[in-house]
């Protein structure tokens, strides 16, 4: 309500306007399981409406969120279409059984990666315990509630909305020629001793500059990436929806489609399709019925279907990995005119290039022969939900109960395989003709060839099958709401039942419900007050050890309300602090029950015993307390919210680590670890109306958290800086073989970081032979100090793979009808996985090296970032093997800035510009309200130090699907 002082004088008339007083998302939060105003929440809450999600020129939510939410990380690993979902981590890493968050679409839990932008009313996260503590044993890594759009009182109004955009890779590879690679093919070789193997100069200026275009084909120089990418991929958007209502009825009804196309080029005939595309369809009605003044009855029904296309094998590795010199891509049609097929003296056209001599396969063949596979996926979510006002029994009591049902399944709808034959040119076959029988020698070979002539194979297309990830879902809910004002007292309470039925893969449904309370009280809007618990059970634990309790508490004030800061402070339009304690938890663990153990026959028929069942497991618990400030200066046109937090999580899940030999096995996981973490958010933003015709903004956010193990069952007697405990929380590499994270997996190199000679080598420890080192390379630090460097040496290095600090400024203005804003983003602190082709020379025999092999060690760049060059064919390199792993799985020896690398980046995420004009005639022709024009780009420029690749991806090994930057143009029409 907006209020407005006038003198009265001597006037005895006064006209009465009733202005609209525009309270919107900006004043409403969603919290869990219901909505709390702005004023009055005292929990840590992030939240973003539609319209800044839909200016982010994305049609992913996980990628629309990025550097918008305080608190908040997205990783997106692949622009892969239809697979380009980012990870969300809340506040850094919790627990080593994973960080994800809780996902609520409507109020119930359900995937969000796939809805349409347009679909969308707001999006809030939930941070601190008093937010989440209502969601029980699920909880603990935070909460993330989306909820949809509603119908409105009035006319229908039509919005239609389509976008056109180009996509192209982030940052690939740099093309390191053959001639290049091959030189330095040559100095490894050298330094192998193998001398009869190197390549003359003649040889090598072949690959520099071919003497003939057969010579191009025999000594190539493939730039995989030039030969494969496209100049850009489409993708194309579009939404129509309607909404309005009337006293009885309110309705929100929505179609979307999306359409990416993929960066790189397959073949493509007839139902026969290699290439990666994306279709998507999304659909929604949402409509509330008003029986009574008292009564409402809503329907909501949404989902998607998508088709997606694919490869069945990924091309990923060869494209990477496979060498520019070995072969080309393919033979083109003139080949065959120069060079006849003796055998098949008809033959025309171009042909495939075997891929010969190297470990990885042709990567042009990976897009152009084989089998493919199309995918139908889809979702189906539906919700009936009842609101009764009682207010008959006592004013501000209500009743709401909810009945969902979610359903999911995936389809593999296509596959064909298509084999077409592959062949070696051996070019000193070439005209040569055969003694004995005088006829020319077939200088064609075809892989697999035998004594057979050969025909062309059809097409082998089928139908798929029901994919194993299907799943039904169904929620029920039974709430009692109250919300009442006493004068200046307000009061609201929550009392909740649900319950959950999951059908996933198993013949046996999961099984969750839960008690819900909550009880908030607010005092002139000064004094605030909450208190919230959730009573959870779980069928993890043994039946009478299923339910746990988790309380919290809030509490506010805002002293901005109070007449002495008033008076005092006047530019000071807002000041809050707030504080919050309490419980919260996760029953995720690896085995389904628990309490149970068994038997079982694995795939051979051998019977194994299970491990020990655990009677008196429970949930992981965490302790999370929030500090919180927010300023508000000359009528909050300047902003400023900073949290503090602290998290103490123990009774962590674990198998154990150490067990007695008399038991003769382990046990199910155990309540046992225990982690700490802490951090702040800090939030600044300005915001100005110069004029009716002008307003600017800007905006920043910066987060930083800290965590340590403080116990993971660490073996008594192993050295400290083996153990775990002290240590920062890492990524698992397998939770299944307890693979804890590279950042433990450390070593360093001592005085120059290389053998500078024969003497050096023989006077410094060694992890291999001394007769296998060369001089320039890498010099290990005996890190236990006993003369001797083995995988006891390893330790905690620099670096984490999620980064411990984020940060995110934008801004922007409006000029009459022109909107215009950008967001920059980024990371400190963010470290990469270096391993295989990108770290390593000449892997598994490939002639491939990447950029951070250029800068190797020689007597002449003794600083170099890499060591001397080595060529050890299809094995493993001895001088990184002695640390675990090998070379078709990456090493084990993550050297900083070698094979763990500094990924700090800062890039401009969003760019955002738009106009909309007078509708004129459109609106006498159509009945066009709004005519809007924009554009978007996203990831359109990156600032990092990092040698090669996207800084945003958490490794580089066998290959991926690029990062894409997109560029888009699109018009919105409101009718």
């Amino acid at each position: 309500m907006i209020s407005k002082e006038v003198t009265i004088g001597n006037n005895t008339n006064f006209t009465v306007v009733l202005a609209d007083s525009n309270v919107g998302l900006e004043e409403v939060i969603v919290v869990g399981y219901g909505t709390q105003k702005k004023e009055s929440v005292v929990g840590a809450i992030s939240q973003v409406d539609n319209k800044t999600l839909m200016r982010s020129g994305t049609s992913n939510i996980t990628n629309a969120i990025a550097g918008k939410l305080s608190g908040v990380l997205t990783i997106q690993q692949t622009g892969e279409p239809g697979a380009n979902d980012a990870e969300i981590v809340i506040r850094g890493l919790s627990s080593w059984n994973g960080s994800q968050p809780l996902v609520l679409v409507d109020g119930v839990e359900r995937d969000f990666t796939d809805l349409d932008p347009n679909e969308i009313n707001s999006l809030s996260v939930l941070k601190d315990a008093s937010a989440t503590a209502v969601f029980g044993a699920k909880g603990a890594n935070g909460v993330i509630l989306v909820t949809t759009k509603s119908g409105n009182l009035g006319k229908p109004k039509l919005d239609f909305t389509a976008s056109y955009g180009v996509q192209k890779a982030t940052r690939i590879p740099d093309h390191i020629d053959s001639y290049t690679t091959m030189s330095l093919l040559n100095v490894a070789r050298m330094n192998g001793g193998q001398y009869t193997d190197l390549l003359p100069e003649s040889i090598l200026e072949e690959y520099r500059n071919p003497s003939t275009p057969l010579n191009a084909l025999r000594y190539p120089n493939v730039n995989w990436f030039d030969i494969l990418a496209k100049p850009y991929a489409p993708t194309v958007n579009a939404n129509f929806n309607v909404t309005g209502g009337t006293k009885f009825i309110k309705y929100f009804c929505s179609l979307g489609f999306l359409n990416e196309s993929g960066f790189f080029e397959a073949k493509k005939d007839g139902y026969y399709d290699m290439n990666y595309h994306y279709n998507r369809f999304n659909y929604r009605a949402n409509v509330d019925f008003d029986l009574t003044p008292d009564t409402q009855l809503s329907f909501k029904m949404g989902g998607e279907t998508g088709i997606k296309n694919q490869p069945n094998s990924s091309p990923w590795r060869n494209l990477y990995a496979t060498s520019p010199a070995r072969f080309p891509a393919y033979f083109p049609d003139w080949v065959l005119e120069q060079v006849p097929d003796v055998d098949y003296p008809d033959a025309r056209g171009m042909r495939l290039s075997e891929a010969f001599g190297e470990y990885t396969g042709n990567p042009y063949n990976s897009l152009n022969t084989g089998e493919f596979r199309q995918y139908v996926d889809s979702k189906l979510f539906t919700d009936l939900i009842l609101d009764q006002k009682l207010d008959f029994i006592t004013e501000g009591l209500s009743f709401n109960g909810k009945v969902s049902l979610s359903t999911y399944f995936r389809n593999n709808s296509l596959l064909a395989n298509w084999g077409f034959p592959q062949y070696k040119l051996e070019y000193a076959k070439i005209g040569a003709i055969d003694k004995d029988t005088g006829k020319p020698i077939n200088p064609w070979t075809r892989s697999g060839q035998a004594n057979e002539v050969y025909t062309q194979a059809p097409l082998d297309i089928n139908v798929g099958s029901l994919q194993n990830d299907y799943y039904r879902d169904l929620y029920y809910e039974f709430a009692l709401n109250y919300s009442r004002t006493f004068g200046n007292h307000s009061v609201t309470g929550l009392a909740l039942l649900n319950r959950q039925e999951k059908n996933k893969g198993t013949d046996f449904a999961y099984f969750n419900e839960a008690l819900v309370g909550r009880t908030t009280y607010d005092y002139k809007h000064k004094y605030l007050v909450e208190f919230n618990v959730g009573y959870t059970g779980s069928e993890r634990f043994a039946p009478g050890n299923r339910f746990g309790l988790f309380p919290a508490g809030a509490i506010g004030w805002v002293i901005s309300e109070e007449p002495f800061f008033k008076a005092a402070v006047p530019v000071v339009s807002k000041l809050k602090l707030r504080y919050s304690d309490g419980i919260v938890g996760s029953d995720y663990a690896r085995s389904r029950w628990l309490y149970q153990s068994d038997y079982y026959k694995d795939s051979r028929g051998y019977i194994h015993e299970d491990l020990g069942a655990n009677l008196v497991a429970q949930w992981e618990e965490a302790r999370k307390r929030d500090i919180g400030l927010e300023l508000g200066l000359f009528k909050d046109q300047f902003t400023l919210v900073v949290d503090l937090f602290d998290e103490q999580r123990d009774q962590m899940l674990l198998v154990p680590r150490s067990s007695t030999m008399l038991i003769g096995n382990s046990f199910k996981e155990r309540n046992l670890g225990e982690v700490k973490k802490h951090g702040i958010e800090v939030e600044i933003g300005f915001n100005k109306t110069v004029n009716k015709n002008f307003n600017y903004f800007l905006r920043a956010i910066m987060g930083y958290n800290e965590n340590r193990v403080i116990f993971k069952d660490d073996p008594p007697y192993a050295p400290d800086h083996t153990k775990l405990a002290g240590k920062p929380l890492t990524e698992m590499l397998s939770s299944e073989f307890g693979l804890e994270g590279l950042e433990l997996s450390g070593v360093e190199l001592t005085g120059t970081g290389y053998y500078t000679s024969v003497d050096d080598i023989h006077n410094n420890p060694s992890p291999i032979a001394l007769d296998k080192l060369n001089v320039g390379d890498y010099k290990f630090l005996d890190y236990m100090t006993d003369g001797t460097i083995t995988a006891l040496d390893k330790h905690p290095i620099k670096g984490l793979t999620y980064p411990p600090f984020t940060f995110s400024w934008s801004s922007g203005f409006t000029y009459r009808n022109f909107d215009f804003n950008f967001m920059f983003q980024g990371n400190l602190g963010k470290y990469v996985q270096y391993n295989q082709t990108y770290e390593v020379e000449f892997i598994k025999g490939d002639w491939r090296i990447h950029s951070s092999q250029l800068d190797y060690w020689a007597p002449n760049n003794p600083s170099a970032n890499h060591s001397t060059l080595h060529y050890s064919g299809s094995s493993s390199a001895d001088i990184l093997f002695w640390g675990g792993g090998e070379a078709d799985r990456g090493y084990q020896v993550m050297i900083e800035d070698r094979f763990f690398r500094n990924a700090d980046y800062v890039r401009l995420k969003e760019v955002y510009a738009g106009y909309t004009f007078d509708p004129g005639y459109l609106n006498k022709l159509a009945g066009v309200s709004s005519f809007l024009v924009y554009v978007t780009g996203n990831n359109l420029w990156t600032l990092t130090n990092l040698l090669e690749g996207d800084p945003e991806r958490k490794d580089f090994q066998q290959g991926f699907y690029p990062q894409m930057s997109t560029f888009k143009v699109g018009v919105k029409f409101v009718f």
